[in-house]
């Protein structure tokens, strides 16, 4: 139609009733005449390889040497124009772009590849302890507190109501202890002040479990029940600022809450198969798993990590070295103890004595 227009003369009028016929635009009709048929998009023509390349080459060290939160491509366009170097826009966010991607692959292979993961090989061999944030009406602060089994990935407890405390945590605890029958060989906690105190303490030490505690600000040391609460509030709705959190001003919505908790919490766990769990809901695999108990000696394994824990105390380490090496040490013990397998990258982890300290 472009060639058509172009080589053919029109009468006033024809172009308005052929483009009616057409259901085009006058103006479309224009466009298609005047570039003759050439297909591709209007505007300016590419920029050709050899542009790219000394536009990347400029922007490169450009854009290394800027801070983090600082390196958009406006920031590199002022600093090009400020050493007189000419590098159209385009170019510029295109090689921003590349440049941020590069060091986005680069940084996923790099935690892949240094990523531990543990597979627990029993129940009750590790329990995980956390608390979230639900929502907050005219009482104040709602949470929830949880305890859940890190080889099933089942919620063994739930607390709903105001921030906890130690005294919480450890009612919580004993209960879900009184519904298994025996307490777990390690529970995961973080540093927050509901874990870290005289009660939780005294508690853990009466039972004779270990705290494996997270390195500071490193919620993925305890990413078993930061998932839980991931789901939980998933099937509630409420994820990053959700309905609950902006509704919940009345008595009903706290009750509310609660009662969509539970109702989640029982169809998580007990109607929902997973995949990871070869087609079993959680409450049916903590149901046939093997326990911790018929797998190793809990006062052995006590022991040894409390020694390994007192000589590591002894050692000359900063508190972040003392926290890493105690953590190795608790992971060391459940792998030659027949509780857990680790893998680093993939690759098996080989299990040491944790005491060993240089």
């Amino acid at each position: 139609m472009g060639v058509f227009l172009s080589t053919h003369r029109l009468q006033h009028g024809e172009l308005k009733r052929l483009a009616e016929r057409l259901g085009r635009t006058a103006r479309t009709l224009r466009t298609w005449r005047d570039r003759e048929g050439r297909s591709g998009s209007p505007g300016h023509p590419g920029h050709s390889d050899e542009a790219r390349s000394r536009a990347y080459a400029l922007v490169e060290p450009v854009w290394r040497a800027l801070p983090r939160g600082h390196d958009g491509w406006r920031s590199v366009r002022a600093l090009l124009e400020r050493e007189n170097l000419d590098v159209p826009i385009r170019l510029v966010q295109e090689c921003v772009r590349a440049l941020k991607r590069e060091a986005h692959i680069r940084t996923r292979a790099r935690i892949e590849q240094n990523r531990v993961q543990f597979e627990v090989l029993a129940r009750d061999a590790i329990w995980a302890v956390d608390q979230t944030h639900l929502c907050r009406d005219e009482r104040g602060e709602v949470k929830a507190l949880a305890v859940r089994e890190c080889l099933s990935q089942r919620t063994l407890g739930l607390s709903i109501g105001a921030p906890a405390h130690g005294v919480d945590v450890v009612r919580l605890l004993a209960q879900v202890a009184a519904q298994r029958g025996n307490w777990p060989f390690v529970i995961q906690v973080d540093n927050g002040s509901e874990n870290k105190n005289s009660e939780v303490a005294a508690c853990l030490q009466r039972e004779r479990v270990i705290a494996l505690w997270n390195e500071p600000r490193t919620p993925e040391h305890n990413a078993r029940v930061e998932h839980g609460f991931g789901d939980l509030k998933l099937a509630l709705g409420i994820e990053r600022g959700g309905p609950a959190r902006r509704s919940s001003r009345t008595e009903s919505s706290r009750g509310g809450v609660c009662l969509r908790l539970l109702a989640a919490w029982e169809a998580l766990d007990a109607n929902t198969p997973r995949v990871g769990l070869d087609g079993l809901t959680p409450i049916e695999l903590d149901r046939i798993a093997p326990r911790a108990d018929d797998r190793a000696c809990r006062d052995r394994f006590y022991a040894e990590v409390s020694e390994s824990r007192r000589r590591i105390a002894l050692a000359p380490l900063n508190a972040r070295a003392r926290r890493k090496a105690e953590r190795e040490a608790i992971w060391s013990a459940l792998q030659q103890h027949g509780l857990v397998t680790r893998t680093r990258g993939g690759c098996p982890i080989p299990t040491l004595k944790g005491e060993e300290i240089s």
